[in-house]
């Protein structure tokens, strides 16, 4: 397939840009650092990869670089960019659906605070303790929702480099709601605090890696597949746990 990759210098855009090439997909890649880019190799960039130099200022040579590719994947960008961060991923998502038409692929990177509590229709982000600065997902959510793409968004919890470069064998995936054993029916009827602190007693088994994160998009790269205009949580495999260290 052809990829349109954004954000390719970021933790997570580097194991996304890394896994297609070796999986033999023509990638072509924006960042407003090329060089930085090119950087990330040892040698010339590949023969399959096309670098491109530029911001998400110009919408009208972003959608003239979109043109002829199969998927676009927005890696770009983060909630730590405050109100930029919608802002820039409202300009790919138009970009995006303007050009690639409908039906056109696209994933996106939200949050595991966009996910829905199992057997309830309550966002995570609208529980207590959940912090505010992740209001941002909800927003990316409803910006991509309104388009005609058949968009996908990953909703991780907190990311992580996996030690041995190698994604999780066995990870397990959800379609819009928490991907491991949601509270107990008695739970669901409780106070909203008693959901969160189940979400949080849960973000241990939704820490995963960049690794895996980039596995579960390529895997899913067909339109109409499983995970067409949906939310996707993502947990480690059962049993597993694991936390992010602090810097």
């Amino acid at each position: 397939m052809k990829l349109f990759i954004l954000g390719g210098t970021g933790n997570s855009g580097k194991r996304l840009l890394d896994l297609a090439l070796s999986r033999g997909h023509s990638v072509t890649a924006l960042a407003r650092n090329g060089s930085k880019l090119q950087a990330q190799f040892a040698g010339p960039a590949p023969p399959l990869l096309t670098i491109l130099e530029g911001g998400l200022d110009d919408e009208a040579a972003l959608a003239a670089q979109m043109i002829g590719h199969d998927v676009v994947i927005n890696a770009a960008g983060n909630t730590s960019d405050g109100p930029a961060f919608p802002r820039l991923v409202q300009t790919v998502v138009q970009t995006a659906n303007k050009t690639l038409g409908p039906g056109g692929r696209f994933w996106l990177f939200g949050g595991a605070g966009a996910l829905t509590v199992p057997g309830s229709d309550v966002m995570t982000l609208d529980l207590p303790l959940i912090p505010k600065v992740f209001e941002a997902h909800r927003t990316n959510f409803r910006t991509v929702s309104e388009t005609a793409l058949d968009w996908s968004m990953l909703c991780p919890g907190p990311l992580m480099a996996a030690a041995n470069g190698r994604a999780h064998l066995g990870l397990r995936t959800s379609i819009d709601t928490w991907p491991c054993e949601p509270p107990t029916a008695v739970g669901l009827r409780l106070p909203r605090i008693v959901q969160s602190i189940a979400f949080i007693r849960r973000i241990p088994q939704l820490t995963i890696t960049y690794e895996d994160v980039a596995t579960v998009i390529l895997d899913h790269l067909e339109r109409d597949g499983a995970f067409s205009r949906k939310r996707v949580g993502v947990a480690l495999p059962i049993g597993m746990l694991a936390r992010k260290p602090r810097l």
